[in-house]
This record gives structure tokens, sequence and C-alpha cells, in this order.
């Protein structure tokens, strides 16, 4: 199976779930729903992780790590984060305190350290989507709109007319023909807010498109750093053609804070 044809059969499956469950939880008002789609991804993603930061030299608990991003992301669903602030603070003293009582000082302060940064970059990015579900269904759409835009604009400019390499000590497969084409695609995705164009806010989309799609390059590019360092090609294999969950989710894990917070802090829209 081509690598094209493997990421569209892919697509067709992921999409629209990731649609279904995002319409039901804003519809019904149910964050519930939501979390339970990120409990699922940041299960699978931590997993990942683990194994990756593991190649490294660096253990951090494994229990209480894949137990504790579910739990968060659930908690931070129901009760609107009140208690997930409380929650995430026992999980980052656990990790030390477990890290340096069963590894030498040196090793635990690493594995305290990634155990540390993991629950931050998964559970904790992830938790935004949150912050979208107080504006509606659409945010979520748009929001997936500039990212997918973005992620199918560099693949296929890439893969056709990619000649300039964009940092090949980290990943030969980025050009910077692939992030040309995938930053106009965001932009495409970011211009389908009608919200925007009735506000007069057609400048801000444009932007909002670049700076989001910039921010999905540049988790696709920590993700491939961390996976070069452990010596891996991917993450996982769960998805054909796009490799592990957390190759699905890496530039989204980075564009999620910047798409929230150029729509509150300075459109003031959600």
């Amino acid at each position: 199976m081509s690598s094209l044809r493997a990421r569209l059969l892919t697509a067709a499956v992921a999409i629209p779930a990731v649609i279904l469950f995002s319409w039901a939880a804003t519809e019904l008002r149910a964050p519930w729903i939501l979390g339970i789609l990120l409990a699922g991804v940041g299960l699978l993603a931590g997993w990942e992780y683990l194994e990756l930061v593991g190649r490294l030299g660096a253990h951090p608990p494994k229990e209480l790590f894949l137990t504790a991003i579910p739990v968060y992301l659930l908690v931070a669903g129901l009760w609107e984060g009140r208690y997930a602030l409380v929650l995430g603070w026992a999980v980052v003293y656990l990790t030390v305190i477990y890290c340096f009582s069963r590894r030498g000082h040196v090793e635990g302060f690493w594995s305290s350290l990634a155990g540390i940064f993991g629950f931050l970059y998964i559970p904790g990015l992830l938790s935004f989507f949150y912050l979208l579900f107080r504006g509606g269904f659409f945010y979520f759409l748009h929001f997936l709109l500039i990212v997918w835009g973005y992620d199918t604009g560099a693949y296929l400019v890439g893969s056709l007319w990619g000649r300039h390499r964009l940092i090949p000590h980290i990943s030969m497969a980025k050009t910077w023909e692939g992030v040309a084409g995938g930053l106009m695609l965001a932009v495409v995705g970011a211009l389908l807010n009608p919200d925007l164009w009735g506000r007069g806010l057609l400048p801000h989309a444009v932007g909002l498109g670049i700076f989001v799609g910039s921010f999905v390059q540049l988790g696709d590019l920590f993700e491939s750093l961390l996976k070069r360092a452990a010596g891996v090609k991917d993450s996982g294999r769960i998805f054909p053609g796009h490799g592990g969950m957390l190759d699905r989710i890496d530039g989204t894990l980075a564009a999620i804070p910047t798409y929230y917070f150029y729509l509150h802090f300075i459109l003031h829209l959600i």
C-alpha cells in the first residue's frame, strides 16, 4: 500500500470520528464526551512518549504516568479544571519522589524531568481543547481545518516539489517548499470562518493561519528531534501511513494553545 493511500484511508476513519466526538460534546454540552476522546488520545501518546524517552535513558514511573494522563483529562473536563491543577501538582511531586527513591541522583533527575515535561506536553496541552469548548463546535472545526490544511499542504507540496531541506539534521523529509504549501492551505482553512468575515477580521484570519500553521510545523520538528535522538523513524505504528499517535498529534499539541491565545487575547472571540 502506497504511503499516500494509507494516509487517505487513515484520515477517512480518523477525521469523521474526531468531528463526531467534538460535535456531540459541544452540541450536547457534555464535556465528558470530549474527555473520553482526549483520554484515549493522551493515553496512546503517553505510552509512545515513554518508549521514546526510555531509549534516551529516562524512566518516569510508567504506571503513574499512564494512569494520571486519562484521569487528568477526564477531571479537567468534568469539573472544568477545578481539581485538575491539584491533581497535576500531585503527579509532579509523586514523579519526583518515585524517581529519586528508585534511581540514582543523576538518573532520578532526568527521569523526573522527562516525566514532568511529558505530563505538561501531552495532557497539559490537550486540555486546551476544553477552552475551545466555550466557543462551540464551529471553533473546534475551524482549528482542525487549519491544522489539517497545514499538514495536507506540507505533505503534498513537499512530496511533489520539495527540493530545499528545512533542517536536514533533524528531519530529511521537511522542506521549505512543504512549509510554504502548508502555510497556504492553513490560511485557506483559517479563511473558512464566516464569523471573522462578518466582523471585518479578514487580515486576522490570514495572520491566524500563518501563526497557527507555523506552530504546527514547530511541533512536528520538536517530535522529529525527539525521535532522532531516540533513534526511531516513527513514535508508533497505530496509524498506517502516519506512524503513531504522537506522530499524528505533534503539530496539534503545539498549535492548540496558539489558536486559543490568538482568539481569546487578540480577537476576544472565546
